[in-house]
């Protein structure tokens, strides 16, 4: 088996996806709610509030 560069890889993976996503029959996912995108931001700013917390010793 012949090693392949990350690069060939990389092409031939996003080639085949494209050519699935060119199809007609194709359904492309929904967008994400303005809830989900408001759990996501919660989410990131408490693990930001903790870590900060962590490395100033109020939580050990």
């Amino acid at each position: 088996m012949e090693k392949q560069s990350i690069e060939r890889i990389l092409y031939s993976e996003t080639e085949k996806r494209l050519n699935l996503m060119e199809q007609a029959d194709y359904e492309f996912p929904e967008r994400i709610a303005k809830s989900d995108a408001a759990m996501i931001i919660g989410s990131v700013a408490l693990c930001v509030i903790l870590i900060a917390l962590c490395m100033t010793g109020v939580i050990r």
